[in-house]
């Protein structure tokens, strides 16, 4: 009785199957052009050449540092979040303690 069930509902479940397979697809695409840091780096390796060469000033070097480094800080709260709810999902805690470490960057 199954088998003549899913055939007679094939043609409503192969759409809607089709359109969440297809809307996983742009969310891992998505996800992984969020988490992609490599751009950012190549563009602080970029800054630091033109600052040596002399195409750019110091002030400029800095500003445009900071803009690079505060992406690369979003990008790793962002993988740092994903990383919390995958062990949440998984029914794992948080430690009460947990040690950080101050890199000087940001605030």
């Amino acid at each position: 009785m199954f088998l003549i069930d899913d055939i007679l509902m094939l043609p409503f479940k192969l759409p809607v199957a089709g359109f969440n397979w297809v809307m996983r697809q742009i969310q891992t695409m998505a996800d992984e052009e969020l988490l992609n840091d490599q751009a950012w780096k190549e563009r602080l390796i970029e800054l630091q050449m033109m600052l040596e060469v002399g195409d750019i000033s110091e002030e400029q070097f800095a500003a445009e540092e900071a803009i690079v480094f505060l992406q690369l800080r979003e990008i790793r709260a962002r993988r740092e979040e994903i990383a919390r709810h995958a062990a949440a999902s998984r029914g794992e805690e948080e430690p009460e303690s947990a040690i950080g470490i101050y890199t000087g960057y940001g605030k």
